[in-house]
């Protein structure tokens, strides 16, 4: 057993080095041999068409590809990248078929496509229509103490493609939403725009730049604000109290003609069971300025 033991750590070293080297050749040997290995590749939907018609289905999702060559190549295949993009043939709408292109792939050298199956697909096409449509810019947080935004402009016109039926759904589109925190001066911003889910509809172009404008901010207190109830006139309503303490804040050039009849507070009942309930005001403001506290928070309401 001890000579066994001996022979084993004998030159242990050197036996370690061997198979090593015996890993790394076998490494070599299998990187450098040629596969063929298959992939599922997506067929993203065609959103425009560069004539008269847009896309507004098509008959697979994906189609399975064979590549083939050689370990180290395949390895350095990005399978999220890829995906193919079939070319709008021009001509009359309905259903038309296209071929798969390879080249749509882009894949790394010494990498062949074997293979395409389906290698064609079916798109379904219908006339395009466009019109100019407006852009909103949803917000979060808050831009830097003292301050607030007047103005929220996008300077870029925004054209909506697609079929005719899809286009009476939209009246605006929105961008990405844009975090105030990071603004703390005038200043102008190029966001993406958040692209429809509709089959066949696409935005022209898909940023716009917008303009941020900010002003010093103020803040004002309006007593004994009249609050108003909104029930059907059937329902005998009693509140208490009926005024509130209503502070906003706002440009500070603005404040000064800003008057209590532009503030409202209501609270509506609509749906609500006879009884007591506490309930909270909705205040309403003119645009540009925002509620900083409503007293009280919470009204008794006593629904007969």
């Amino acid at each position: 057993m001890i000579e066994l033991l001996r022979g084993l750590v004998h030159n242990l070293g050197l036996k370690i080095l061997a198979l090593v080297l015996a890993f790394l050749l076998w490494g070599y040997a299998a990187l450098d041999r040629t596969y063929d290995a298959t992939v599922t590749v997506p067929v993203a939907p065609v959103r425009r068409t560069s004539g008269e018609a847009v896309v507004t289905d098509v008959d697979t999702r994906s189609a399975e590809v064979t590549l083939q060559g050689k370990g180290r190549d395949l390895l350095r295949v990005r399978r999220t990248q890829l995906g193919f993009r079939p070319s709008v043939p021009e001509g009359k709408t309905g259903t038309r078929q296209v071929k798969l292109a390879a080249a749509d792939l882009k894949l790394p050298g010494g990498v062949a496509v074997r293979g395409i199956e389906p290698e064609m697909v079916e798109l379904k096409l219908a006339p395009a229509l466009s019109r100019s449509v407006s852009v909103m810019v949803p917000t979060r947080g808050q831009v830097g103490s003292g301050m607030t935004v007047t103005g929220l402009v996008p300077l870029t016109s925004v054209t909506i493609v697609g079929p005719s039926e899809a286009l009476g759904l939209f009246s605006s589109v929105a961008t990405e939403t844009l975090n105030l925190s990071s603004v703390n001066r005038d200043c102008t911003l190029r966001l993406g725009l958040v692209q429809p889910v509709e089959p066949g509809v696409s935005l022209d172009p898909d940023t716009v730049a917008v303009e941020v404008r900010l002003a010093r901010e103020g803040a004002k207190i309006f007593l004994g604000v009249p609050v108003k109830v909104v029930a059907p006139p059937t329902i005998q309503v009693e509140l208490d109290p009926a005024e509130a303490q209503i502070a906003v804040a706002g440009p500070a050039a603005k404040l000064d003609s800003l008057t209590k009849e532009q503030v409202s507070a209501r609270i509506k009942i609509a749906g609500l069971k006879p009884g007591e309930h506490r309930l909270a005001a909705e205040i309403v403001l003119p645009p540009e300025f925002r509620l900083v506290k409503c007293e009280p928070q919470l009204f008794d309401v006593l629904i007969r």
